[in-house]
């Protein structure tokens, strides 16, 4: 249906406007993604890859002109209305990561919406797209670091996993740049590869749960086994000993491992018998009540807050330059004041 002339002009002020802007969205969009990538990580969550995006004019411009069934704009107010101006997609490896993922960055972010598509297929007793869809906005009051300029600006985030984003990006290709409509049989193939990727999904979640309780056991049994108190420290070692000691907590990627490496030997501590009775006594039930974690940390975060706790003020001076941003002291130390250091 055509829009109303007023309208249509309307849309044109509109981006023209954004165009003028656009550096500004740029600025916007770098420094959100950048505070997402710090969220995920000082909560120790495992992804795959995270893409981000500044919506283009065309599509910003397209988007705007969509009318109702009843022939009304769908977007009367324009940019006010659009919420994923500035985009972002977060590509987790299981299932079961992404409410971690929500939660972590619900935190950090003011929550103005959230779309679980996954759950209306299901109420509908359907397959299709599945994913999880958040609109937030950069907080007024404590906004993450970086993002102090962009206080009340909007952006979407899509969660997905691997399998999902697969098959969404290749429906998407074949459904909406096709050019021609989109026979019968390829719907109902559709249909039934998202209900397979559902069912790999769920046996994802229940080999990770399998292979992290064996690494559990296999890694308690190699930790008991330790004589040697030279035994070097590697990430691999770190990383059983923290199965070890935590195994409801999920794993952090594999970098971080080698990073908590590091932070323990600027402490002293370079063999495995050391971080093994270290960790061992650690009490982390206190840490956990005065950190007041909304879910379960991955082990590197969780080991980095039972070191802060043990060291105090020398642990925050010894690695506060371990970190990409250089905002791990402000974040150190507020982390010690919870733990009553």
């Amino acid at each position: 249906m055509e829009l109303p002339s007023v309208h249509s002009s309307q849309v044109d002020l509109w981006a023209q406007a954004f165009r003028a802007d656009r550096p500004l969205f740029e600025a916007a969009e770098t420094a959100i993604h950048a505070a997402v990538v710090a969220r995920l990580g000082d909560d120790g969550l495992n992804y795959h890859h995270i893409q981000h995006r500044v919506k283009g004019a065309g599509s910003l411009s397209e988007k705007l002109s969509r009318t109702l069934p009843d022939g009304t704009p769908k977007y009367p107010s324009g940019m006010g209305d659009i919420d994923d101006v500035i985009g972002l997609r977060v590509i987790l490896f299981l299932d079961s990561d992404i409410g971690s993922a929500i939660n972590a960055l619900s935190g950090a972010f003011d929550q103005l919406g959230h779309v679980d598509k996954a759950g209306e297929q299901r109420s509908r007793g359907e397959f299709g797209y599945s994913g999880q869809h958040l609109v937030l906005a950069v907080p007024d009051r404590n906004p993450p670091p970086g993002c102090e300029a962009f206080c009340g600006q909007r952006f979407e985030v899509q969660l997905r996993t691997i399998l999902q984003h697969a098959w969404a990006e290749f429906e998407h290709d074949i459904r909406y740049k096709g050019g021609g409509e989109v026979p019968p049989e390829v719907n109902r193939a559709f249909t039934l590869a998202s209900g397979l990727i559902e069912l790999a999904d769920r046996e994802f979640d229940t080999i990770n749960e399998l292979v992290t309780a064996q690494k559990a056991r296999d890694e308690r049994e190699a930790v008991h086994a330790v004589a040697a108190p030279s035994l070097t420290l590697t990430a691999d070692a770190v990383r059983g000993i923290l199965e070890h000691e935590l195994p409801q907590n999920p794993r952090s990627r594999a970098d971080q491992y080698e990073w908590l490496v590091e932070v323990l030997r600027a402490n002293g501590v370079v063999s495995v018998p050391q971080a093994y009775a270290l960790f061992k006594t650690a009490d982390w039930a206190i840490v956990s009540r005065r950190i007041e974690y909304r879910f379960r940390p991955g082990h590197v975060r969780a080991a980095d807050d039972v070191l802060l706790h043990r060291f105090g003020l020398d642990y925050v001076e010894r690695t506060q330059l371990m970190d990409d941003d250089g905002t791990r002291r402000a974040k150190l130390e507020y982390r010690l004041r919870r733990l009553g250091g």
